[in-house]
């Protein structure tokens, strides 16, 4: 006889609500947030300081929005005796309105009988044990597993939006963790330049992570004869390419860049010559998969995913992958997660099995 459990189990959906031009994520919560804090505050510093962001940070998401939609979307004017303003316009007023209806459409339908359990929403949401924002990394989705291996409670959420995304997120207080690789091309170094420069070096810590190699994913065989970023200019060739404010992306727009200045033309118009640089995938497998499934002919991505799918591929980078948390390690979650960062039987056994993964003396241990 199969013991029954009493009562049915209370299971929660969960969604993230986004508007997109194509494939391209455009506008989520993040974005709405800054909206409505500079329709309230009138000031770009102001609602910057609201929301716990940097100024740069905020007006440098705002500009990527209107060059989306080829429009303004906050108008403003500097300084003066009476001081800045800031006020949306009338297309970033219906912007926001447009993603404020979707997301009660959205949140209305998902209050009511799941499962024949009820969702409660927001106060009596029960928020997971470990939330994990930021890129996306096969080694986070091990750890992860090693977690839930050793204690088959515990719950998490894993977003993969990437490293920009991350950093806001774990600045918002909505993210126990981020994982990031964000260079610094001033300082030429990865990572550790972004506390300083976004005033987090009093609330959060800097955990080294490990260095992963970057590449271009190419079918077996690399029918298209790929071997750099310069190919990707070619007519013949398709690119499958990562969200904006991906490490990912970035690094293909320095290496774009370095090309540039190298034939001595404009990064925008070189650009515009790629085919599918405009397209966002927020994961690597999904890269993968596009060039597998021969919808792209290339894309950037882990070394360590397109090994996993059989794929070849041309090495380009290699990056330091690392985690952001909070100064005082209070959840026992995020500690648990970098005592597995941490273990040589672990590293030993992702080195042994995942391509392009180097773990380093340092890893695990706050490093900023």
């Amino acid at each position: 006889m199969t013991n029954r459990p009493s009562k049915f189990l209370k299971l929660e959906p969960y969604c993230v609500v986004s508007l997109n031009l194509g494939s391209r994520r455009l506008f989520g919560e993040l974005e709405a947030q800054m909206l409505r804090a500079i329709e309230q505050t009138g000031s770009f510093s102001q609602a910057a300081r609201t929301l716990g962001l940097s100024y740069a940070f905020l007006w440098n998401t705002i500009s990527r929005m209107e060059r989306s939609v080829n429009g303004k979307i906050v108008e403003s004017e500097r300084g003066g005796a009476k001081g800045g303003r800031a006020e949306l316009t009338t297309h970033g007023k219906r912007l926001l309105q447009a993603y404020s209806d979707l997301n009660c459409r959205i949140h209305r339908f998902l209050i009511g009988d799941v499962s024949s359990g009820t969702y409660i929403p927001q106060a009596g949401r029960i928020r997971p044990h470990l939330s994990f924002v930021g890129s996306h990394c096969v080694v986070v989705e091990k750890i992860l597993s090693s977690l839930r291996e050793s204690n088959p409670r515990m719950t998490y959420q894993m977003v993969n939006v990437g490293s920009w995304a991350g950093l806001a997120a774990t600045m918002l207080r909505e993210a126990d963790m981020a994982g990031i690789h964000i260079f610094d091309e001033a300082q030429s170094r990865y990572n550790e330049p972004l506390l300083s420069k976004y005033w987090l070096s009093h609330t959060c810590s800097l955990v080294r992570g490990y260095k992963r190699q970057q590449c271009l994913m190419v079918r077996k065989g690399n029918p298209k004869r790929i071997n750099g970023v310069d190919d990707l200019l070619r007519h013949d060739v398709k690119l499958a390419n990562r969200n904006l404010g991906s490490g990912t992306r970035i690094l293909l727009d320095r290496k774009l860049q370095e090309f540039a200045r190298t034939k001595g033309t404009d990064f925008d118009a070189l650009t515009k010559r790629i085919r599918g640089y405009d397209s966002e995938m927020t994961t690597h497998r999904q890269i993968a998969i596009a060039v597998a499934s021969r919808r792209a002919d290339v894309g950037v991505g882990l070394t360590s995913i397109a090994a996993e799918m059989k794929l070849d591929f041309i090495p380009i980078a290699e990056e330091l992958y690392d985690f952001l948390v909070e100064k005082r390690l209070r959840n026992p979650y995020v500690r648990a997660f970098l005592d597995v960062l941490a273990s040589k039987e672990f590293q030993a056994r992702v080195e042994d099995t995942t391509t392009g993964i180097t773990f380093c003396r340092e890893s695990g241990r706050v490093v900023s």
